[in-house]
């Protein structure tokens, strides 16, 4: 009986797990099992009721044969069919990201390009910039000639293309340069005045006359150089520019802006 309780476990186990037209197949293999079980029980008996001492040997018709759990074609295929879709998304997902990091890669090469010409550009670009003060204590004229301020007190001097002795900023590059300067006088019945001058040609000026106040007054040119041009301030015949060192009133500054 043990037996058969183990045989009954066994196929209901094995009965979960398959289709449900399996059960009947099950309940006549469980039949047949338990018949054959009940001969032998009733056959040993006998046997020890008679007294034999000689081995006995227990045999059975039955067979245990498990009832089938493949899973129809259908099914197999239908899951398949699912597994292939499931694919085919992640394959257009990968394909998607592939698209967006190729254009991220694009756009880092071409900012990385950029970077690169920025930074040739500035390599090769010159940093030229000046600023110095006149300064005098005093005022300077009036002259019979066309006087050509020197601004000894260098504020900076970047590229040293300003001469603190002859009063001239020397272009270095062909581009194109911003300069400016300022001017001051004490009072009198002079004129007073001075001009920018692109080597020998006047470009601008500032001019004031006033026999009672000080006076002062700027100007200023964005001028398109050649290498070895000069730039300078000069002060007119006959005219007077004024300054002292502690406030520094007249000024000279220019700087490179671009090439061309």
């Amino acid at each position: 009986m043990e037996r058969l309780s183990v045989t009954m476990v066994v196929w209901l186990l094995a009965a979960s797990q398959c289709q449900a037209g399996g059960i009947d197949h099950l309940n006549q293999e469980a039949n047949n099992e338990s018949h054959a079980n009940n001969r032998v029980e009733t056959d040993s008996l006998q046997i020890l009721n008679q007294g034999l001492e000689a081995p006995v040997i227990l045999t059975t018709n039955s067979t245990e044969t498990l009832p089938s759990c493949e899973r129809p074609i259908y099914t197999v295929l239908k899951e398949l069919g699912a597994l292939e879709e499931k694919l085919a998304a992640t394959v257009r997902t990968l394909e998607e990201t592939n698209k967006k990091l190729e254009a991220s890669e694009k756009k880092l090469s071409a900012l990385d390009s950029r970077v690169t010409e920025l930074s040739t550009v500035d390599q090769g670009r010159p940093r030229v910039a000046f600023s110095a003060a006149l300064p005098v204590d005093g005022t300077i004229g009036p002259l019979n000639v066309l006087y050509t301020l020197v601004y000894k007190h260098v504020l900076s001097n970047i590229g040293e293309r300003y001469s603190p002795v002859s009063g001239y900023f020397t272009a270095p590059v062909q581009g194109v340069y911003y300069f400016t300067f300022t001017s001051f006088c004490w009072a009198g019945n002079e004129d007073c005045g001075s001009s920018l001058f692109l080597n020998d040609n006047k470009v601008v000026s500032w001019y004031s006359t006033d026999d009672h106040n000080p006076h002062s007054g700027s100007n200023s040119a964005v001028l398109q150089l050649q290498v070895g041009d000069n730039v300078s301030v000069r002060v007119w015949p006959n005219g007077r520019i004024s300054d002292n060192t502690y406030n520094k009133y007249c000024s000279f500054s220019g700087f490179w802006l671009f090439p061309l």
